[in-house]
């Protein structure tokens, strides 16, 4: 309360840590996806639906979801 009366000015916040999702894991592999169609035509480049499609059938990832690839 003394430091609140003394200052105009707030002390800034403390920055938290970034907290883990479940698309952490998956993370690499659609970094590699995307690089990979830097080279490729605009009309063969991957979507989000794409990439969420793609996490589903060749890797399993049914924990996660298309809002959570697209955000």
């Amino acid at each position: 309360m003394q430091k609140a009366l003394t200052s105009a000015w707030p002390e800034p916040r403390k920055k938290l840590p970034p907290r883990p999702t479940r698309l952490d894991p998956y993370k690499p592999l659609i970094d590699e996806m995307l690089r990979a169609d830097l080279d490729a035509p605009r009309k063969q480049r991957h979507t989000v639906k794409r990439i969420f499609e793609r996490l589903l059938d060749e890797h399993g990832a049914d924990e996660i979801s298309y809002q959570m690839v697209r955000g």
